[in-house]
């Protein structure tokens, strides 16, 4: 059975950084998220998401 038959799949909209900080205690959520990253060890994507939160002057 495909994902798409199972109703599994992902969708292809992603969530941006400002709909994540735009939720209750979303700039600390992306916060946690990016010392997680760093943590194992994924750079890019830790700084990725505080390139975005730099652009919209949330850290």
């Amino acid at each position: 059975m495909s994902c798409e038959q199972s109703g599994m799949h992902r969708s292809s909209e992603r969530i941006s950084v400002a709909d994540i900080a735009a939720q209750p205690g979303g700039v600390e959520a992306l916060q946690r998220r990016v010392h997680e990253l760093r943590s194992s060890g994924i750079h890019f994507a830790a700084n990725a998401i505080e390139r975005e939160m730099d652009a919209l002057n949330l850290r």
